[in-house]
């Protein structure tokens, strides 16, 4: 089967590009036997005319604008037709629906999509209303043409089913896998009774407020007031930190020793905290699963997809205060074999759904299945199918 890969900003060669999504679908492929083409990144020129828009739009708006300039779009979709015509795949492949959006290619169309426009919007509004519906008219351009749309969660598979009238057969979900090398992960853990005191919360994220670090702090802050000792590591931002707040930082995942010492920090805690305020995914929560350790979460966007309740973390009711948190992790802490047990589910998810080797070879098969269908069209010839 021969892929060509439409990367937009992130190389797929990159583990550290973006989310590390890229990389992982494009080794999905490879893994599989794909021949797999990569065309891009594409770097983003805005016509002097788009750059003109975009100064006004921030003078009369306090939100962002369109993600891409429509050179870009345009570019991208010269260049895919291009490549298409001169040497025809059999799918062709991105992350980004927006990159497919003006693409007229004769095969069909695969994109993933982590949560529709609407979603995002609806629940953590970042775009002008007049922007997030033009990203929102480039989606559905893309989902018109797609074979297969490839989403992280029920929530996100609903709005397209309900707001896109996509349907449900085209849809593929799947909890957004783990990006962790396969080294380092663990073959076997070791879940033996921990000592909980003091308790180790983790929090793995870039956004502070989009990601509810300000709740995790909270969380925290109320646990040691009602005596139990408590430690919170967040990963991925610089801060000041408090008396039992530190802030990590960044880790490069390519590099050995940093990959050892974020890998480090799931195999001290107890818990993962994910109080996002909109999330479409939740890839730390997988990586957590890898570790055994159990994300607290709240049902923000795709999280009540990529943690299941009761089997790997909690997910709260959406926007839950840090009190709700406390109350959710506070009967772990007087009941251990609970606990252990929560750690066993949290870890067998990981290996029944979370991680890449299952996802890559659902995903594959998906992919496979459309190839195969246009083949015997194909070959049935006009009118016959």
């Amino acid at each position: 089967m021969k892929i060509l890969y439409v990367a937009t900003q992130d190389n797929p060669l990159d583990l550290n590009a973006g989310s590390g999504a890229d990389y992982q679908y494009y080794h999905a492929f490879v893994r599989h036997g794909a021949e797999v083409k990569i065309i891009g990144p594409f770097v983003d020129r805005p016509s002097l005319l788009e750059r003109a828009y975009r100064k006004a739009h921030r003078l009369v708006s306090n939100r962002r604008y369109a993600k891409h300039s429509m050179a870009f779009l345009h570019q991208v979709a010269r260049t895919v037709n291009k490549a298409v015509t001169s040497e025809p795949p059999d799918v062709v492949f991105s992350i980004s629906t927006a990159a497919l959006a003006f693409c007229t290619p004769s095969v069909p169309l695969v994109c993933r999509l982590d949560t529709p426009h609407i979603g995002y919007h609806e629940q953590y509004p970042l775009f002008s209303e007049v922007e997030w519906r033009r990203m929102a008219g480039w989606e559905k351009r893309t989902l018109r043409k797609a074979s297969l749309v490839i989403t992280y969660s029920d929530w996100s598979a609903g709005i397209l089913s309900s707001f896109y009238h996509l349907p449900r057969a085209k849809i593929f979900v799947t909890p957004d896998p783990a990006a962790l090398p396969e080294s380092a992960v663990p073959h076997t853990l070791d879940l033996q009774p921990r000592e909980m005191k003091p308790l180790h919360l983790l929090l793995v994220g870039r956004n502070f407020r989009r990601k509810g670090v300000d709740i995790a702090i909270e969380v925290a802050k109320l646990l040691n007031q009602d005596g139990i000792p408590t430690e919170l590591h967040v990963v991925g931002l610089d801060g000041p930190g408090s008396d039992h707040t530190q802030f990590v930082g960044l880790f490069n995942k390519t590099i050995e020793l940093q990959l050892h010492a974020y890998v480090a920090q799931y195999q001290w805690a107890h818990f993962l905290l994910h109080p996002a305020r909109f999330e479409p995914g939740g890839i730390v929560a997988s990586e957590a699963a890898a570790f055994g350790l159990p994300t607290i979460t709240n049902a923000a966007g795709g999280m009540a997809t990529t943690v299941k309740h009761g089997v790997s973390g909690i997910v709260l009711p959406g926007a839950s205060p840090a009190q709700a948190y406390v109350a959710a992790i506070k009967p772990f802490l007087d009941d251990p074999a609970a606990y252990q047990a929560l750690r066993r589910s949290t870890r067998q998810r990981y290996e029944d759904e979370l991680n890449w080797k299952v996802t890559g070879g659902r995903l594959f098969q998906a992919v496979q299945e459309i190839v195969l269908e246009q083949r015997e069209k194909h070959a049935a010839g006009p009118g016959q199918d």
